[in-house]
Protein backbone atom coordinates (compact mmCIF):
# COMPACT_ATOMS: atom_id res chain seq x y z
CA UNK A 1 0.00 0.00 0.00
CA UNK A 2 1.35 3.30 -1.03
CA UNK A 3 1.93 5.97 1.83
CA UNK A 4 -0.08 9.26 1.66
CA UNK A 5 2.15 12.17 2.37
CA UNK A 6 1.44 15.92 2.55
CA UNK A 7 2.57 16.66 -1.23
CA UNK A 8 0.67 13.44 -2.71
CA UNK A 9 -2.45 14.48 -0.90
CA UNK A 10 -2.14 17.93 -2.69
CA UNK A 11 -1.36 16.50 -6.27
CA UNK A 12 -4.63 14.19 -5.71
CA UNK A 13 -6.35 17.32 -4.92
CA UNK A 14 -4.87 19.28 -7.94
CA UNK A 15 -6.01 16.57 -10.48
CA UNK A 16 -9.66 16.50 -8.86
CA UNK A 17 -9.68 20.22 -8.68
CA UNK A 18 -8.01 21.00 -12.22
CA UNK A 19 -9.61 18.12 -14.69
CA UNK A 20 -8.20 19.43 -18.06
CA UNK A 21 -11.04 21.48 -19.69
CA UNK A 22 -10.70 19.62 -23.26
CA UNK A 23 -11.18 16.32 -20.80
CA UNK A 24 -14.36 17.89 -18.82
CA UNK A 25 -15.71 19.40 -22.24
CA UNK A 26 -16.13 15.57 -23.77
CA UNK A 27 -19.35 15.04 -21.19
CA UNK A 28 -22.73 15.63 -21.83
CA UNK A 29 -23.25 19.45 -22.32
CA UNK A 30 -26.32 19.84 -20.24
CA UNK A 31 -24.83 17.98 -17.38
CA UNK A 32 -23.92 20.83 -14.65
CA UNK A 33 -21.77 20.61 -12.19
CA UNK A 34 -23.18 19.68 -8.75
CA UNK A 35 -23.98 22.74 -6.47
CA UNK A 36 -24.53 23.68 -2.54
CA UNK A 37 -26.54 26.79 -1.03
CA UNK A 38 -24.70 28.94 1.33
CA UNK A 39 -25.11 32.22 2.13
CA UNK A 40 -28.28 32.25 -0.08
CA UNK A 41 -26.57 31.71 -3.46
CA UNK A 42 -25.38 28.53 -4.94
CA UNK A 43 -21.87 27.69 -5.35
CA UNK A 44 -19.98 25.08 -7.94
CA UNK A 45 -18.22 22.29 -5.95
CA UNK A 46 -17.21 20.18 -9.31
CA UNK A 47 -13.69 20.73 -10.59
CA UNK A 48 -12.72 23.85 -12.54
CA UNK A 49 -12.25 21.60 -15.62
CA UNK A 50 -16.42 21.09 -15.30
CA UNK A 51 -17.26 24.21 -13.87
CA UNK A 52 -15.71 26.21 -17.28
CA UNK A 53 -17.13 23.26 -19.43
CA UNK A 54 -20.97 23.75 -18.39
CA UNK A 55 -20.37 27.93 -18.15
CA UNK A 56 -19.16 27.80 -21.89
CA UNK A 57 -21.42 25.69 -23.25
CA UNK A 58 -23.77 28.38 -22.66
CA UNK A 59 -25.66 30.47 -25.00
CA UNK A 60 -22.50 33.14 -25.26
CA UNK A 61 -25.60 36.31 -25.38
CA UNK A 62 -23.45 38.38 -22.98
CA UNK A 63 -20.39 37.58 -20.80
CA UNK A 64 -20.26 34.38 -18.45
CA UNK A 65 -18.31 35.65 -15.34
CA UNK A 66 -17.53 32.96 -13.44
CA UNK A 67 -16.47 34.48 -9.68
CA UNK A 68 -14.41 32.97 -7.18
CA UNK A 69 -15.78 33.23 -3.36
CA UNK A 70 -13.58 33.81 -0.46
CA UNK A 71 -13.94 35.16 3.64
CA UNK A 72 -13.52 39.08 2.50
CA UNK A 73 -16.26 38.73 -0.76
CA UNK A 74 -19.31 36.80 1.66
CA UNK A 75 -18.31 39.95 3.96
CA UNK A 76 -18.39 42.96 1.36
CA UNK A 77 -21.48 40.94 -0.04
CA UNK A 78 -23.41 41.66 2.87
CA UNK A 79 -22.76 45.26 2.56
CA UNK A 80 -22.40 46.17 -1.14
CA UNK A 81 -25.37 45.90 -3.63
CA UNK A 82 -23.74 46.44 -6.67
CA UNK A 83 -21.45 43.79 -5.76
CA UNK A 84 -24.56 41.26 -4.61
CA UNK A 85 -26.23 41.90 -8.03
CA UNK A 86 -22.98 41.10 -10.09
CA UNK A 87 -22.25 38.21 -7.71
CA UNK A 88 -26.05 37.03 -8.62
CA UNK A 89 -25.83 37.52 -11.93
CA UNK A 90 -22.46 35.48 -12.43
CA UNK A 91 -22.40 32.61 -14.48
CA UNK A 92 -20.98 30.23 -11.83
CA UNK A 93 -19.51 30.73 -8.30
CA UNK A 94 -16.80 28.80 -6.71
CA UNK A 95 -15.82 27.88 -3.40
CA UNK A 96 -12.23 29.64 -2.80
CA UNK A 97 -11.90 30.24 0.75
CA UNK A 98 -10.98 27.37 3.10
CA UNK A 99 -13.53 28.13 5.33
CA UNK A 100 -16.41 28.25 2.77
CA UNK A 101 -15.53 24.93 2.03
CA UNK A 102 -15.26 23.70 5.19
CA UNK A 103 -18.60 25.21 5.82
CA UNK A 104 -19.71 23.54 2.34
CA UNK A 105 -18.24 19.76 3.71
CA UNK A 106 -20.11 20.23 7.28
CA UNK A 107 -23.24 21.25 4.95
CA UNK A 108 -22.87 18.22 2.72
CA UNK A 109 -21.28 15.87 4.46
CA UNK A 110 -19.76 14.43 0.53
CA UNK A 111 -16.98 15.71 -1.56
CA UNK A 112 -16.90 19.74 -2.14
CA UNK A 113 -13.59 20.77 -4.28
CA UNK A 114 -11.76 24.03 -3.45
CA UNK A 115 -11.49 26.06 -6.94
CA UNK A 116 -9.43 29.08 -6.91
CA UNK A 117 -8.37 31.34 -9.50
CA UNK A 118 -5.08 29.73 -9.42
CA UNK A 119 -7.13 26.55 -10.63
CA UNK A 120 -9.50 28.21 -13.54
CA UNK A 121 -5.96 29.83 -14.82
CA UNK A 122 -4.12 26.77 -14.57
CA UNK A 123 -7.03 24.62 -16.35
CA UNK A 124 -6.90 26.70 -19.52
CA UNK A 125 -3.38 27.59 -19.96
CA UNK A 126 -2.05 24.02 -19.77
CA UNK A 127 -4.58 23.23 -22.94
CA UNK A 128 -6.00 26.28 -24.09
CA UNK A 129 -10.00 25.70 -25.25
CA UNK A 130 -11.37 27.43 -28.39
CA UNK A 131 -12.79 30.30 -26.20
CA UNK A 132 -9.22 30.96 -25.18
CA UNK A 133 -8.10 31.48 -28.22
CA UNK A 134 -8.15 35.47 -28.07
CA UNK A 135 -7.67 36.60 -24.27
CA UNK A 136 -7.91 39.53 -22.51
CA UNK A 137 -6.02 40.93 -19.33
CA UNK A 138 -6.96 43.46 -17.26
CA UNK A 139 -3.81 43.30 -14.75
CA UNK A 140 -2.56 45.25 -11.30
CA UNK A 141 0.89 46.21 -13.59
CA UNK A 142 2.74 46.41 -16.23
CA UNK A 143 5.37 43.83 -14.88
CA UNK A 144 2.31 41.40 -14.68
CA UNK A 145 0.80 42.36 -18.30
CA UNK A 146 4.26 41.89 -19.64
CA UNK A 147 5.11 38.46 -18.10
CA UNK A 148 1.70 36.59 -18.54
CA UNK A 149 1.76 37.83 -22.07
CA UNK A 150 5.22 36.44 -22.17
CA UNK A 151 3.75 32.91 -21.15
CA UNK A 152 1.20 33.10 -23.37
CA UNK A 153 2.85 33.47 -26.43
CA UNK A 154 5.52 30.42 -25.27
CA UNK A 155 2.65 28.22 -25.04
CA UNK A 156 2.34 29.12 -28.55
CA UNK A 157 -0.74 31.68 -28.25
CA UNK A 158 -0.18 34.18 -31.40
CA UNK A 159 1.38 37.66 -29.90
CA UNK A 160 -2.09 39.21 -31.48
CA UNK A 161 -4.39 37.08 -29.84
CA UNK A 162 -3.02 38.27 -26.54
CA UNK A 163 -4.09 41.69 -25.41
CA UNK A 164 -3.58 43.32 -22.31
CA UNK A 165 -4.52 46.85 -19.85
CA UNK A 166 -3.88 48.09 -17.00
CA UNK A 167 -6.47 50.68 -15.71
CA UNK A 168 -6.15 53.51 -13.33
CA UNK A 169 -6.80 53.42 -9.73
CA UNK A 170 -11.13 54.15 -9.67
CA UNK A 171 -11.34 52.91 -13.00
CA UNK A 172 -14.81 50.94 -12.67
CA UNK A 173 -15.89 54.58 -11.69
CA UNK A 174 -14.78 56.54 -14.84
CA UNK A 175 -17.39 56.13 -17.38
CA UNK A 176 -15.11 57.62 -19.98
CA UNK A 177 -11.94 54.72 -19.54
CA UNK A 178 -14.74 52.16 -18.90
CA UNK A 179 -16.84 53.01 -22.40
CA UNK A 180 -13.15 52.81 -24.19
CA UNK A 181 -11.96 49.61 -22.29
CA UNK A 182 -14.94 47.75 -23.22
CA UNK A 183 -15.01 48.64 -26.60
CA UNK A 184 -11.73 47.42 -26.99
CA UNK A 185 -11.91 44.34 -25.71
CA UNK A 186 -15.17 43.62 -27.26
CA UNK A 187 -12.93 44.75 -30.88
CA UNK A 188 -10.27 42.41 -29.89
CA UNK A 189 -12.77 39.91 -30.30
CA UNK A 190 -11.89 38.35 -27.03
CA UNK A 191 -13.03 34.66 -26.17
CA UNK A 192 -11.63 34.74 -22.48
CA UNK A 193 -11.57 38.20 -20.64
CA UNK A 194 -8.78 37.71 -17.09
CA UNK A 195 -9.60 40.28 -14.50
CA UNK A 196 -6.83 40.48 -12.34
CA UNK A 197 -7.59 44.09 -10.28
CA UNK A 198 -9.64 42.18 -7.73
CA UNK A 199 -12.98 42.39 -5.94
CA UNK A 200 -15.71 44.47 -5.66
CA UNK A 201 -13.99 46.19 -8.70
CA UNK A 202 -13.73 43.19 -11.34
CA UNK A 203 -17.00 41.66 -11.10
CA UNK A 204 -18.84 45.17 -10.45
CA UNK A 205 -17.17 46.29 -13.65
CA UNK A 206 -18.16 43.52 -15.50
CA UNK A 207 -21.32 43.11 -14.56
CA UNK A 208 -21.66 46.92 -15.29
CA UNK A 209 -20.69 46.79 -19.13
CA UNK A 210 -22.37 43.97 -19.68
CA UNK A 211 -22.64 43.49 -23.27
CA UNK A 212 -20.63 46.29 -24.41
CA UNK A 213 -17.91 43.50 -23.36
CA UNK A 214 -19.84 41.15 -26.38
CA UNK A 215 -20.10 37.66 -25.14
CA UNK A 216 -16.55 36.69 -23.46
CA UNK A 217 -15.69 33.88 -20.49
CA UNK A 218 -14.86 35.94 -17.57
CA UNK A 219 -12.38 34.94 -14.54
CA UNK A 220 -12.35 37.20 -11.82
CA UNK A 221 -8.86 35.77 -10.37
CA UNK A 222 -7.32 38.80 -8.27
CA UNK A 223 -3.63 38.41 -7.27
CA UNK A 224 -3.98 34.75 -9.32
CA UNK A 225 -3.15 36.68 -12.26
CA UNK A 226 0.07 38.23 -10.88
CA UNK A 227 1.18 34.67 -9.37
CA UNK A 228 0.76 32.31 -12.94
CA UNK A 229 2.78 35.61 -14.29
CA UNK A 230 5.43 34.50 -11.74
CA UNK A 231 5.11 38.64 -10.40
CA UNK A 232 4.35 37.00 -6.72
CA UNK A 233 4.71 33.77 -4.41
CA UNK A 234 1.83 31.73 -3.54
CA UNK A 235 1.57 30.21 -0.10
CA UNK A 236 3.56 26.66 0.34
CA UNK A 237 0.69 23.97 -0.04
CA UNK A 238 0.79 23.00 3.69
CA UNK A 239 -0.63 26.36 4.45
CA UNK A 240 -3.04 26.02 1.73
CA UNK A 241 -4.28 23.20 3.62
CA UNK A 242 -4.93 24.63 6.77
CA UNK A 243 -6.67 27.61 5.59
CA UNK A 244 -3.11 29.99 5.98
CA UNK A 245 -2.88 30.95 3.08
CA UNK A 246 -4.37 34.50 3.99
CA UNK A 247 -1.29 34.64 6.52
CA UNK A 248 0.99 34.54 3.70
CA UNK A 249 -0.63 36.81 1.89
CA UNK A 250 -1.07 39.52 4.94
CA UNK A 251 3.09 39.25 5.68
CA UNK A 252 3.31 39.91 1.21
CA UNK A 253 1.42 43.18 1.30
CA UNK A 254 0.56 43.74 5.37
CA UNK A 255 -0.66 47.68 4.81
CA UNK A 256 -3.12 46.89 2.40
CA UNK A 257 -4.44 43.71 3.98
CA UNK A 258 -4.68 44.85 7.47
CA UNK A 259 -7.99 45.85 7.74
CA UNK A 260 -9.41 43.43 5.74
CA UNK A 261 -8.32 40.48 7.72
CA UNK A 262 -7.84 42.09 11.33
CA UNK A 263 -10.79 44.25 10.92
CA UNK A 264 -13.96 43.23 8.23
CA UNK A 265 -13.20 39.81 8.48
CA UNK A 266 -14.37 39.64 11.89
CA UNK A 267 -17.74 39.94 10.19
CA UNK A 268 -18.03 36.67 9.14
CA UNK A 269 -18.29 34.94 12.08
CA UNK A 270 -21.81 36.47 12.47
CA UNK A 271 -22.44 35.86 8.93
CA UNK A 272 -21.74 32.33 9.03
CA UNK A 273 -23.85 32.02 12.49
CA UNK A 274 -27.05 32.88 10.54
CA UNK A 275 -26.45 31.09 7.22
CA UNK A 276 -26.28 27.94 9.59
CA UNK A 277 -29.01 28.81 11.36
CA UNK A 278 -30.86 29.48 8.11
CA UNK A 279 -30.23 26.85 6.67
CA UNK A 280 -28.23 28.69 3.17
CA UNK A 281 -31.71 30.08 2.45
CA UNK A 282 -31.72 33.58 0.61
CA UNK A 283 -32.93 35.78 3.27
CA UNK A 284 -34.72 39.20 2.14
Amino acid sequence: MTDLTWESIDLLEDRERRVPYAAAARGPAEVQPATIRLFGRDFCTGSAGEIIAAVAARPADRPRMIVTANVDHIVQLAENAPFRGAYDRAAARTLDGMPLVWMARARRGGTVTRVTGHDLLACVLAEPPAFAARIFLVCSGQEVAEAIGARLRAAGLPGEAIASAVPPFGFEEDPVYSFALAARIRSHGTGLLVMGVGAPKSEVWVDRQGAALGAPMVFCVGDALAVAAGCMPRAPRLMQRLGLEWAFRFLLAPRRLFRRYFVKSWRFLGLAARDRAAGGARRP
